[in-house]
């Protein structure tokens, strides 16, 4: 298939796939109201999170690990079988911890939304969207996310506005997240693209370990989006969660453009590290300008259109929301430029590890911010917070890819 039009259907498989979260924020946003949207935002923000642990950098590892054995079919799908095995296992272990954690902490009558949260995270583990993208197989991804994406906003439009409930609004989105799982599963099996596989508790444990760096650098990364959403919902009150919330979604919104070129550069990055390091290195300086001129692009159109978004979903211009998506949309290149340089190009060439500490130092230091900070910004100390993470990624892993000769990376 062409490469044009693989990329012209991860990016329509991209919009659809945030243009529901998006939907969603509008749509609670205004029926609910600030206050309550923070709340709902509260457990799609750590349902987010604790995702992050549950995928546990198999996303990336698999993907890698498929890419650079398509052949192999037989290895493809014990991947495949025994990645998801991991993942749902992950699922038990952290819905249990947090499950009671959440009803010591939440104040009562909140059970219906941990319910919700529990189901979004079933559906997350057993996603296979990253087997499919390693295959290269974008229309199918484009089917999957496109119909079910549709299918939760036309719920989301009949159901909210009409009950007006925080319960069934993430019911929807955990639906959302069930029924692309589902989907997918029954694509692949039904093409013949995934095979039943035998679990293999040592496969496991391979797997476990390989990823293991990776999901330090992906929990870290997660904190400084929807972990640090559930961080500030434990500390702020829920109007500033609800606005920064939303901040965060037009955010995603606009990564969303970019995403298709980061998750098919990765693809053909992850085989060209393994075999041509120095021509990976050239893909990587057109994927840089690339990357650098959408995000550049993405981030000054949603700055524009700032105070309309916030105006609309919450029925007037809150001060506080308009601050945020200001600066969030502000991030949204230098995000796309530190996603290269950390995330992709180091897990690439094999340095999660150096990958895992580069996010770990940016987790301190906007956890350190968003403590600080409010004395001085108030409470769009989120947004500096965010700003100031994503710089520091940046800088680290663009120091560690000038100092690591990536063709001698172990």
């Amino acid at each position: 298939m062409p490469v044009r039009l693989q990329l012209l259907e991860l990016t329509l498989t991209q919009i659809a796939t945030f243009a529901f979260p998006l939907v969603f924020a509008v749509v609670c946003g205004r029926t609910l109201g600030m206050h309550d949207y923070g709340v709902v935002s509260f457990y799609a923000a750590l349902g987010g999170f604790l995702g992050m642990i549950i995928e546990f950098g198999f996303d990336w590892y698999g993907t890698r690990e498929v890419a650079r054995r398509r052949d192999d079919a037989d290895h493809a799908h014990r991947t495949l079988w025994n990645i998801t095995a991991a993942k749902l296992l992950l699922c038990a272990t952290v819905a249990s911890g947090c499950g009671a954690l959440l009803l010591l902490l939440r104040p009562p009558g909140e059970e219906a939304l941990m319910l919700a949260s529990l189901a979004y995270l079933i559906g997350f583990a057993l996603d296979a969207g990253w087997y499919a993208r390693a295959l290269e197989q974008t229309r199918l991804l484009l089917l999957v996310t496109t119909g079910v994406r549709l299918l939760g906003i036309a719920l989301l439009l009949a159901l909210v506005p009409r009950l007006a409930t925080m319960e069934r609004a993430l019911a929807v989105y955990a639906l959302v997240s069930l029924a692309t799982s589902a989907l997918t599963w029954f694509l692949l099996l039904r093409r013949g693209l995934a095979r039943r596989a035998g679990l293999e508790a040592d496969r496991i444990g391979q797997l476990l370990r390989g990823a293991s760096a990776i999901v330090s650098g992906n929990v870290n990364g997660a904190m400084l989006t929807n972990g640090g959403i559930a961080l500030l919902g434990l500390q702020a009150d829920a109007a500033t969660v609800g606005a920064a919330s939303l901040a965060l979604r037009v955010r995603m919104a606009g990564q969303a453009v970019q995403l298709p070129l980061q998750q098919f550069g990765f693809v053909r990055f992850a085989r060209l590290a393994a075999s041509a390091p120095d021509e990976a290195l050239r893909f990587g300086r057109r994927l840089l300008a690339a990357m650098l001129a959408i995000g550049l692009t993405v981030g000054a159109l949603a700055m524009l259109a700032a105070p309309h978004i916030v105006g609309y979903v919450f029925h007037r211009e809150e001060p506080l929301a308009v601050a945020l998506v200001l600066l969030l949309a502000l991030s949204v290149p230098l995000q796309a430029v530190a996603a290269l340089f950390g995330q992709q190009s180091l897990i690439a060439f094999g340095l999660e590890r150096h990958y895992a500490l580069v996010q770990t130092a940016a987790t301190l230091l906007f956890c350190a911010l968003l403590a600080l900070l409010p004395q001085w910004v108030g409470r769009s100390a989120y947004g500096w917070a965010l700003l100031g993470a994503d710089l520091l990624v940046l800088l680290l892993s663009g120091a560690v890819l000038a100092c690591c000769r990536p063709g001698r990376a172990r």
